[in-house]
């Protein structure tokens, strides 16, 4: 019993030596013998860091901080315009660099001790901190928002703090091996020199700064992520050739790809409570599974696990390209959601066209006219919860009903007035409208949410053209930066025909699809297109087939010849 509880309750160190062979403190001396340094001599005698083959659990749960900021962000945020779709990109980046320089240390030197757990935590806090501060983040209005961007600065400042004191540590453990205090000594200049320029933006942003001052984030995360893999390219004793680092960028594209079920489960909840389970509704749904189970394939079965052999500066290359395909996926899953939210809301607006359409047909006199359409807009603005007072449609009924003559202008004008005010209250039930002309997150009303509602329905119609662009745009760079993806993973491992096929039918598939974008050069092919059923399935239909083609690729290809480069589907596995 007392062995089992040991066994269960193990006592954690305050401090642990992320060495292989564990001396009795930082000052202790490290023999240079053979089991202190790798397997195949790599770094002639200097000291060899733990190699990790997979994630530990407390590394998962740091992800999933990842995602629950992401999904948070994403349901406040609707990319509405151009310059929103830039603020959603750039807090992307931020988030996603700052959860990169967090697994960069892990990868290779984090090691479970009380330290790392403390570290891990501020980690965790600061991931929470950019989920409060990331509801009022906009970029295009820096001024407006300078307490926002004060406190983005004060939280990227704290996560390169903890980042100098854990490089700092393990820095103690090595001193007297130059091989590796130089590399570690640019990673902590390079996060010095981030959290001191961090902390000075916090005094640089006031409502009378310039609104471009947000810009030097990115430079600094930039210049950090190149910092770190360059010295770990120039010094081999502290890069990620050893590492799970390849696990760990798979790990996060399984993350997305479940944030974007979650985002695909909440734009179903609006058919559920439409009851509007129509065949075109139900193949929305059915393409948007197979959309994503169709990246999932794409992505885990034609990577293989990286090869310490091969080309570090590759390996590097590989990982950062993961920040632009993450970025395309995001955009693909949520350009998903939101396509399938328009086609069930323009079904909904083809009844109501057709329910008041038979009512004008089968009335005889516009006093029955006006009730029905009385009765029947009240029965609609219940059934999509619309405001009251915002939808009032009372006056264009008692319009319609004193206009005598049905066939006379103030009876036709009456009649679009109401149909037009049911179709602005269903865009308002599918939150189809411009972020500025919504309530905003902590529920004030916008300034502008009593206009005219024919300027509400062009809005509404404005937002998803740019929908329809990103959409296209996102599949097909996704499909291309899995080309670059695949190509990264093969240097240094050699390509066979198989391989150069895979890459080309991605670039040729993830072009067409991004040129699909160009029908919005004809406004009414756009328009014939976006009032189609066909926009989900058509990118569906693009990634399926690459899947069959991957699949044709590899039963066409001699067995020999993929195991002679290690490119079956044996060895896949489910990294990338």
């Amino acid at each position: 019993m007392e062995a089992r509880a040991k066994l269960r309750y193990r006592a954690l160190p305050l401090l642990a030596n992320p060495l292989k062979q564990e001396p009795f403190g930082p000052d202790s001396y490290v023999e240079k013998d053979e089991a202190m340094t790798t397997s195949d001599n790599r770094y002639n005698g200097t000291p060899a860091f733990r190699e990790k083959e997979e994630a530990s659990s407390i590394e998962l749960f740091y992800d999933l901080f990842f995602v629950a900021n992401l999904t948070s962000f994403t349901s406040i945020h609707a990319i509405d315009d151009r310059e929103t779709i830039l603020s959603y990109i750039g807090f992307f980046a931020l988030l996603w660099f700052t959860w990169l320089q967090v697994v960069l240390y892990d990868v290779r030197f984090g090691v479970d001790s009380l330290f790392e757990r403390l570290a891990k935590l501020v980690h965790i806090g600061v991931m929470i901190t950019f989920a409060i501060v990331g509801t009022r983040f906009d970029s295009s209005h820096p001024r407006s928002t300078y307490d926002t961007m004060r406190q983005i600065s004060i939280v990227l400042m704290i996560s390169r703090v903890v980042l100098i004191c854990q490089y700092g540590f393990v820095m103690l453990w090595v001193k007297g091996h130059k091989k590796i205090v130089t590399p570690l000594s640019i990673h902590v200049a390079a996060f010095t020199t981030g959290a001191v320029f961090c902390l000075s933006f916090f005094f640089t942003f006031t409502s009378r700064s310039s609104g471009q001052a947000y810009i030097a984030w990115y430079v600094i995360i930039a210049a950090e992520a190149l910092a770190v893999f360059f010295s770990a390219s120039q010094w081999t004793s502290v890069g990620f050739q050893r590492t799970n680092l390849s696990e760990r960028c798979g790990l996060l594209t399984l993350i997305i790809l479940g944030e974007g079920i979650i985002v695909l489960a909440k734009s179903m909840n609006y058919v559920v409570q439409g009851e509007n389970f129509s065949p075109a509704i139900v193949a929305q749904i059915i393409s948007a599974i197979f959309i994503i189970y169709s990246v999932y394939m794409l992505y885990f079965d034609t990577f293989t696990p990286h090869n310490p052999s091969s080309s570090p500066i590759c390996h590097h290359f590989w990982a950062l390209a993961h920040f632009p395909f993450h970025t395309a996926l995001v955009l693909l899953l949520e350009g998903t959601s939101r396509l399938i939210t328009w086609r069930n809301a323009i079904e909904i607006i083809n009844h109501v066209y057709e329910m008041y359409s038979t009512i004008w047909d089968s009335s005889t006199s516009t006093v029955d006219l006006a009730d029905q359409y009385a009765n029947s807009s009240y029965w609609l603005l219940q059934a999509v919860q619309a405001d009251q007072v915002k939808y009032n449609v009372t006056g264009y009924v008692n319009d319609l009903r004193m206009a005598g003559d049905k066939s006379s202008d103030v009876a036709s004008n009456a009649a679009f007035e109401i149909m037009i005010t049911i179709v602005n209250a269903t865009l308002k039930f599918f939150h189809i409208q411009p972020a500025h002309r919504q309530e905003d997150a902590l529920g004030d009303p916008s300034p502008e949410s009593n206009t005219d509602p024919y300027v509400d329905l062009e809005h509404a119609l404005v937002v998803y053209d740019l929908v329809f662009l990103y959409f296209f745009l996102a599949a097909g760079l996704t499909l291309v930066l899995m080309a670059l993806l695949i190509a990264l993973n093969r240097q240094g491992r050699g390509f066979h025909k198989g391989d150069w096929m895979s890459i080309g039918l991605r670039l040729v598939a993830g072009t067409g699809l991004a040129l699909v974008a160009a029908v919005k050069t004809s406004q009414m092919q756009e328009e014939r297109f976006l009032y189609s059923p066909w926009m989900v399935p058509t990118v569906m239909l693009g990634l399926l087939g690459t899947v069959v083609g991957d699949g044709i690729i590899g039963w066409a290809l001699p067995a020999r010849e993929n195991k002679k480069h290690g490119h079956d589907r044996g060895e896949r596995g489910g990294e990338a």
